[in-house]
């Protein structure tokens, strides 16, 4: 019981320090503040500041480091998806998702951030089960599909990358659209 107790403070730590993990925490606050412009920005970190924007969105606290673990977990996604040329890559893309413990979350856990998978989860988890649904963009929900699905965390970080890949070529993957809706069902 004493050690669970100490792995949870430790989670709550971590989560509560997400400037210690994750450079991007200034860099979005100063963007939103407007010291920082979309040109002062390299491409990848623009892809993390629209990622954050649809967090914040979406309802996540820009003030906790899962929010910050998850947008890298949906960037991962996305160059994921970017792949997918078969019903089949999907498939595998799904399963290795689903598997806490695969190659893709072990690279951005272990190697982005040296941190345990455990702990890396938990974070996320957190996140997602605390974010303030009341300040959440309805419209933006429904664009991104998240309406249309009942999703946890993972499924939800497929429908975002997605919607951020469909935002950025102006078409939609309807493969993966699809896939996603054979995968989870449309709700009722």
């Amino acid at each position: 019981m004493q050690n669970k107790i100490q792995e949870n403070n430790g989670v709550f730590l971590v989560n509560n320090f997400p400037e210690t993990y994750d450079f991007m925490v200034a860099k979005y606050k100063d963007c939103k503040e407007g010291r920082i412009t979309p040109l002062d920005l390299t491409e990848e970190e623009q892809k993390e500041i629209n990622t954050l924007s649809i967090l914040e969105n979406l309802g996540y606290p820009m003030t906790e480091t899962g929010t910050y673990f998850y947008k890298n977990v949906i960037i991962r996604a996305m160059d994921e998806l970017q792949q997918i040329k078969t019903e089949q890559d999907y498939v595998d893309l799904m399963s290795t998702m689903a598997n806490n413990y695969s190659q893709f979350y072990f690279d951005i856990a272990r190697n982005e951030y040296d941190i345990g998978l455990t702990t890396f989860h938990s974070c996320i988890h957190m996140v997602n089960q605390h974010k303030n649904n009341h300040q959440a963009n309805e419209k933006l929900q429904k664009e991104i599909g998240l309406t249309d699905f009942v999703v946890d965390y993972k499924g939800e970080a497929l429908l975002i990358a997605n919607y951020m890949i469909t935002r950025e070529s102006k078409k939609e993957n309807p493969q993966v659209k699809k896939m996603i809706r054979k995968s989870y069902g449309e709700l009722v």
